[in-house]
């Protein structure tokens, strides 16, 4: 280590209103040689520490295996980052194309009726009697 000029003075008055104690020069020395020691000690550790953390911030997927879910964890792995949202918005998709053709069949059914119901009040118009109308329901029965 490099000579270095140690303010004892400054030192004792810092741990003497810190701890209530005072200290004699070789104490102080060993203080502050331990203080310096630890600094660059915990510089190494925090710098080492501060790469590992970068590094798992970093990276794209847990490092622990999931011990209650291993097989979970094995589909997400599986699936990649785009898996499990291409699956939800392939189901999203079917079940609203489901929807379209059930409500294109309605809209089918409904103008069948409307036809229907047209028809069989043109014909009631030009006759009114029931025989005909029981012979048009028999020969057009209403859609479903």
């Amino acid at each position: 280590m490099e000579h270095v000029k140690i303010d004892f003075q400054r030192m004792q008055a810092d741990y003497f209103l810190k701890y209530d104690y005072k200290f004699d020069e070789t104490a102080l020395a060993m203080l502050y040689i331990l203080k310096k020691e630890q600094e660059a000690n915990f510089g190494l550790q925090n710098s080492a520490l501060y790469k590992a953390i970068d590094k798992i911030e970093d990276s794209q997927r847990t490092l622990a295996l999931d011990r209650e879910h291993p097989r979970w964890q094995a589909f997400s792995y599986g699936l990649g980052r785009f898996g499990l949202p291409l699956l939800l918005a392939i189901c999203f998709v079917a079940i609203f194309y489901m929807i379209h053709l059930s409500n294109q069949q309605h809209k089918i059914i409904d103008t069948a009726k409307l036809r229907w119901y047209e028809n069989f009040y043109q014909s009631n118009i030009e006759n009114r009697e029931t025989r005909a109308m029981k012979e048009y329901l028999r020969a057009n029965p209403i859609p479903e």
